[in-house]
């Protein structure tokens, strides 16, 4: 009988540091985005998908697409996998501004740019803010911050872009997963 009361005992303690190891990640920003990349560079995109705010899950919804896509293709596409790129990061600091975050993230090798991600806070905690808008918007910070020479050579009108990255959002924000999956038996019947 004892036995049995240290054995329940013992994986009450054991689910009580789980759960709280869980609550604790989702308070720290840095982690949230640090396991957020981790599940990305195993393409386990429906486990990075935890980390990303609700507004973000269309844009994992077309990346998994994408990646299934690559898959079937990997024989006439060129041999780079790009999710590596979150393997290869250092994270900065979390700069917290009320219920949003800032963190920097640098390649190691330095062969990409350093790009700063926004998290958000939610009810259940911080969570990555992975849409379209703030991607193109990381995207273009990076080429600002690589100099005159990049930006004059794409000449884009910075309302136009604004216009480009709202609609984006708005198409995948109010796109069907059936359209999606529609269009996906359509490219793999072009083969």
């Amino acid at each position: 009988m004892r036995n049995i009361v240290k054995t329940v005992a013992s994986a009450l303690v054991a689910a009580i540091l789980l759960i709280s190891c869980g609550s604790v990640t989702s308070n720290d920003p840095n982690a949230v985005l640090q396991e957020f990349f981790e599940h990305l560079a195993k393409k386990d995109i429906d486990g990075a998908s935890k980390y990303v705010t609700s507004d973000s899950k269309p844009t994992m919804q077309m990346m998994k697409k994408g990646l299934d896509m690559a898959e079937k293709m990997k024989d006439s596409l060129p041999q780079s996998d790009p999710m590596k790129d979150f393997q290869d990061v250092v994270i900065e600091p979390a700069r917290i501004m009320g219920d949003s975050a800032f963190v920097l993230v640098k390649s190691k090798t330095q062969q990409r740019p350093e790009a700063e991600f926004k998290l958000l806070k939610e009810s259940n905690g911080w969570k990555v803010d992975f849409t379209m808008s703030t991607l193109m918007r990381m995207g273009m910070k990076s080429v600002q911050n690589q100099g005159d020479e990049i930006r004059d050579s794409i000449n884009v009108n910075s309302e136009e872009i604004q216009k480009g990255m709202k609609m984006a959002d708005s198409v995948l924000k109010n796109m069907d997963p059936k359209v999606l999956d529609d269009i996906q038996k359509k490219l793999d019947n072009l083969k």
